[in-house]
C-alpha cells in the first residue's frame, strides 16, 4: 500500500467516524427530547394531584370564605391561620416550581390563576405580618407569581 492509498483509507474511515459521531449526538439529542416531553407530562400529573389534593381544596376553601366573610386577620382563629399559611406554602411551592422551571407558567396561569390571585389578595394581609413578624422572604415567590398573573388579567373580587 503506498502513501496515497493509506491516505486515502485514513480519509474514509475519520468521515465514517465523524458520521457515526454527528448520527450518535442526533440519537442522543430525540432521546432528550422525549425524555422532556414525558417529563412535562410527569408534571403536569404531579401538579394536578397536588392542587387537586381535598387538603389544598379545603385550605383554598377556608382563604375564599375568610375572604367572603369580611372578617379581620386579628379575627382569624389559630386554626385558620393555620391552614391559611399552609395554602400560602403550597402556593409558594407551585410558584418556586414555576421559577425553577419545573412547570411551565402557561400551565399554572391556565389552571391556577383566579384561586391564585384570589388567594394571594386576602392573604395579604397576613402575608405582610408574617413577613414582618418572621422573615421577610418568607412566600416571596407566591406573591411574585400572583402580581404576575394580576398583570394579565383582572384581579378578582374577594
Amino acid at each position: 500500500m503506498n502513501a496515497n492509498d493509506y491516505n486515502l483509507w485514513s480519509l474514509v474511515v475519520q468521515a465514517v467516524v465523524g458520521v457515526a459521531m454527528v448520527a450518535t449526538f442526533i440519537v442522543y439529542y430525540l432521546q432528550l427530547r422525549t425524555m422532556r416531553s414525558a417529563s412535562v407530562g410527569q408534571n403536569l400529573l404531579s401538579i394536578h394531584t397536588f392542587i387537586a389534593s381535598e387538603a389544598f381544596r379545603a385550605e383554598r376553601s377556608l382563604v375564599f370564605t375568610l375572604g367572603e366573610s369580611g372578617r379581620q386577620l386579628d379575627q382569624w382563629s389559630s386554626t385558620e391561620r393555620r391552614l391559611a399559611e399552609a395554602a400560602a406554602a403550597k402556593y409558594n411551592l407551585v410558584a418556586v416550581m414555576v421559577e425553577k422551571n419545573v412547570v411551565s407558567y402557561d400551565l399554572v396561569a391556565e389552571q391556577l390563576r383566579y384561586s391564585m390571585c384570589k388567594t394571594h389578595l386576602i392573604l395579604e394581609p397576613l402575608l405582610a405580618e408574617v413577613r414582618r413578624t418572621r422573615s421577610p422572604d418568607l412566600w416571596l415567590p407566591f406573591s411574585r407569581m400572583a402580581q404576575q398573573l394580576q398583570a394579565t388579567a383582572p384581579n378578582p373580587e374577594t
